[in-house]
């Protein structure tokens, strides 16, 4: 399971380096810290973060709404304001951007929680799905996270690599960990890239990359063997372009 990654960009180091801290305590991962426009992007040329917290007052007079509108269109990434100020005339330009968030400081470490989460539910379109489809999971870029004990995990498609379907509940197979998730096999599959995923069986579908070894009735993902269903071997042998 990947964390979810944040880019702090505040030229105040000591109130930076306590973000980090609180980020780290609430099992984020910190990609890193930038002081100005100029830091900011360095750092998005080594890494993309999942979302960004910025200060809208930076060193050699940055505009954080004016970086922050770049960022949101260039890496199309949400964005959290963390700022000092809340006058008027700052929170309407802030607004007209429409950031996941805006946090006035001095702030609590759960102020942080429930801004990010919601900052990332709303990016994803999950604010606008259904309870049902909301526990199913949504789609950022090449990850989808889904919801654990009020918090968002989020699972990138290439530490996916099986999924069984056990009734109305999926059993998520990832590289270290298994999740388990409130949906059906025909429901989630449809969230996830068709060349990547592929369902085998009516309770399973696989990760076409950890593919070892495939037989007439079965299928290898290095030392897990699972069952091709007769039905899905014509669409197995399409996506994979070979003869079973």
């Amino acid at each position: 399971m990947s964390k979810i990654k944040i880019l702090i960009i505040e030229d105040e180091l000591i109130i930076a380096e306590n973000i980090k801290e609180m980020l780290h305590e609430l099992d984020y991962e910190v990609i890193g810290i930038a002081c100005d426009k100029e830091e900011a992007y360095e750092i998005l040329k080594e890494k993309i973060p999942d979302i960004a917290l910025i200060d809208i007052k930076l060193q050699h007079g940055d505009d954080g709404i004016e970086l922050a509108n770049s960022i949101k269109e260039e890496y199309d990434l949400p964005v959290i304001f963390i700022s000092s100020h809340s006058d008027k005339e700052t929170i309407e330009k802030a607004k007209l951007i429409k950031p996941g968030g805006y946090i006035v400081k001095p702030f609590e470490k759960s102020d942080l929680y429930t801004s990010i989460e919601i900052g990332l539910f709303n990016f994803s379109g999950i604010t606008s799905l259904s309870k049902k489809e909301t526990n199913q999971g949504a789609i950022i870029k090449d990850s989808i996270f889904i919801k654990k004990d009020y918090m968002l995990i989020k699972i990138k498609f290439d530490e996916l690599q099986w999924i069984k379907s056990d009734g109305n509940y999926l059993e998520l197979y990832c590289l270290e960990n298994k999740h388990l998730i409130r949906s059906t096999v025909k429901e989630f599959i449809k969230k996830l890239p068709a060349n990547i995923f592929i369902q085998i069986h009516k309770s399973y579908c696989i990760n076409v990359n950890y593919i070892s070894k495939i037989e007439h009735s079965s299928v290898w993902l290095n030392k897990i063997k699972l069952p091709i269903g007769r039905s899905y071997i014509d669409s197995i042998k399409s996506l994979l372009n070979i003869e079973i």
